[in-house]
């Protein structure tokens, strides 16, 4: 019995270590595909611009994120400006003058804890274990016709009530990501969402990002956001981000 024990122990701290080697290995490469990490950790900010198509049309659309945990998108509709989601480190909010009320409402706690996810500015896989994070490699799949490593990303592992997760697909060949799975609370419950990520381009200094994001549910193609240009390091103040109501 002792020996089998044994047999056992060393076989699930073989697998783990077998386990870590793959994690390591794939995001090695994938930090490589993306310019590489020590460029990724200097940064500070990162605007966005795009097109956000809407049943009323495209608009044009700003997403700025400031290190370590700001960030505010703003659209242009009709020569107003809507503020779909914005937070300042501490508080979420935002302004929609078009539901006939001109002032910034802070968003309700079950949005907040999706967006203090999305507002940190550092990659997720860096340093993901210092974070709290747990990645787990879950083998491969075909996306598409393109053989994909799958990595499980647990964001806040353990914290009840604070844990994410979300599978990211990553190409066998580029180790570019192609998709990510995640679970979000669209006001209506939680949702599974899948997003599909392409038109990868440089964006200066060798660091490369998607300029598509195609996002579905249930196989459906709910939005597909085009960026047009991407800019990193400019100065950006933090008055941008703080909720105007205060």
């Amino acid at each position: 019995m002792k020996k089998l024990f044994t047999i056992l122990l060393f076989s699930a701290l073989t697998l783990t270590a077998a386990m870590s080697q793959t994690v390591d290995g794939v995001l090695s490469k994938y930090f490589e595909s993306i310019g590489g990490i020590d460029k990724w950790k200097t940064l500070k900010t990162i605007k966005l611009i795009g097109q956000l198509p809407t049943p009323q049309g495209e608009f044009g659309f700003e997403m700025i994120k400031k290190a370590p945990n700001k960030m505010l998108v703003s659209v242009d509709v009709m020569g107003q400006k809507l503020v779909p989601q914005a937070f300042d480190g501490e508080v979420a909010w935002t302004l929609n003058p078009f539901t006939g009320n001109p002032e910034p409402q802070k968003l309700p706690e079950e949005q907040l804890k999706d967006l203090k996810r999305d507002a940190v500015f550092e990659d997720p896989f860096i340093d993901f274990a210092a974070k709290g994070s747990e990645v787990t490699y879950e083998g491969t799949a075909d996306l598409d016709g393109i053989k994909c490593h799958i990595l499980k990303l647990v964001q806040n592992k353990g914290q009840e009530g604070n844990e994410s997760v979300s599978t990211y697909y990553f190409d066998s060949e580029s180790y570019l990501p192609m998709m990510t799975k995640q679970t979000v609370n669209a006001g209506m419950g939680p949702q599974e969402v899948d997003i599909y990520f392409s038109d990868y381009q440089d964006i200066g200094n060798g660091l490369v990002m998607p300029f598509s994001m195609d996002q579905r549910v249930g196989g459906q193609s709910m939005q597909t956001i085009k960026f047009t240009k991407i800019t990193v390091d400019e100065e950006v103040a933090d008055d941008i981000f703080k909720f105007p109501g205060e």
